[in-house]
């Protein structure tokens, strides 16, 4: 095998609730991560030059401070052995816009390149890997559709799911810093009990399993909301307009910018887009859904 082409999905966070500041700097989470049909499209080939990164998304790095070339750089040191690669990335999903499009493209090119060499590496030592490169790419080598998280989010409880949920998101060019977001979050005291949180995300899991989206808007949250609020006004504008054109389940995910509402039903999804009025706001719309076992 000479080349592969891979799909990297997106991801949105349905539920994240910050638990405390940690010492090293991080901050422990509880959230719930969910794959979703927008991604991106990786071709990886083999070829005798050391390795390059070409893209169609003029705004994106490409250089040692991609994902996608530090991961190469850590296979590198693990199998010095190692032949070279040019990899072709076409993006779909927004820079900056809190759907983790940089972890998701750093775990599946591991991923193919797992494939692509016959590399002998187990599901924990990658995923090792994945977690020096960022707290969401553990999720991502997975390969499963939706997991409970904590620590950092490298730890993992991957969950069965059959389920189709519908999603209407609103997206921006307008990307969000998640160190910005992140240091200008204020410190919870006293801090969340993780077990208690862990509790109420395995029941949310089981209220999108079975469709009851109006049982889990009482429960979910997203603590970011409040510090991406204060740096970018547009995104509690985005949410009311979501609301305001009847979502019941509307959210931020990630750290921002995107929002967006959820469905059991597409037909509700659709009339939804229609019936949202962005005006002035600097966002687009697009439709998606989760992905399944």
């Amino acid at each position: 095998m000479q080349f592969l082409t891979i799909q990297s999905p997106a991801k949105l966070n349905l539920h994240l609730r910050i638990l405390r500041r940690r010492t090293d700097g991080y901050h422990d989470l509880v959230t719930i991560f969910q794959k979703i049909s927008l991604g991106d499209t990786i071709r990886i080939q083999k070829t005798r030059n050391d390795f390059r990164l070409t893209t169609n998304c003029p705004g994106l790095e490409t250089g040692e401070n991609n994902l996608i070339t530090k991961a190469y750089r850590l296979l590198q040191t693990k199998y010095p052995g190692l032949g070279g690669v040019s990899v072709r990335l076409h993006k779909r999903i927004p820079l900056g816009a809190g759907l983790g499009g940089g972890s998701s493209n750093a775990a599946h090119f591991l991923l193919g390149m797992k494939k692509l060499f016959n590399l002998r590496i187990s599901k924990p030592e990658l995923i090792r890997l994945g977690t020096r490169l960022g707290a969401d790419v553990p999720f991502f080598l997975l390969e499963k559709p939706r997991a409970i998280a904590w620590g950092k989010g490298e730890k993992l409880l991957p969950l069965e799911t059959r389920s189709r949920l519908w999603f209407l998101l609103l997206v921006t060019r307008q990307g969000l810093s998640t160190k910005k977001v992140y240091q200008n979050l204020r410190e919870r005291v006293p801090p969340l009990a993780l077990t208690k949180e862990k509790r109420i995300a395995i029941i949310l899991c089981s209220f999108f399993e079975t469709k009851r989206i109006r049982e889990a808007v009482g429960l979910a949250e997203n603590d970011l909301e409040t510090s991406a609020f204060s740096l970018r006004p547009s995104i509690p504008k985005s949410i009311k307009a979501l609301r305001t054109a009847g979502a019941s389940f509307v959210l931020m995910s990630g750290s921002g910018s995107t929002v967006f509402a959820v469905s059991a039903n597409r037909k509700e999804i659709v009339a939804l887009a229609k019936n949202v009025k962005l005006r002035a706001l600097s966002y687009r719309k697009l439709i998606c859904h989760s992905l399944n076992n």
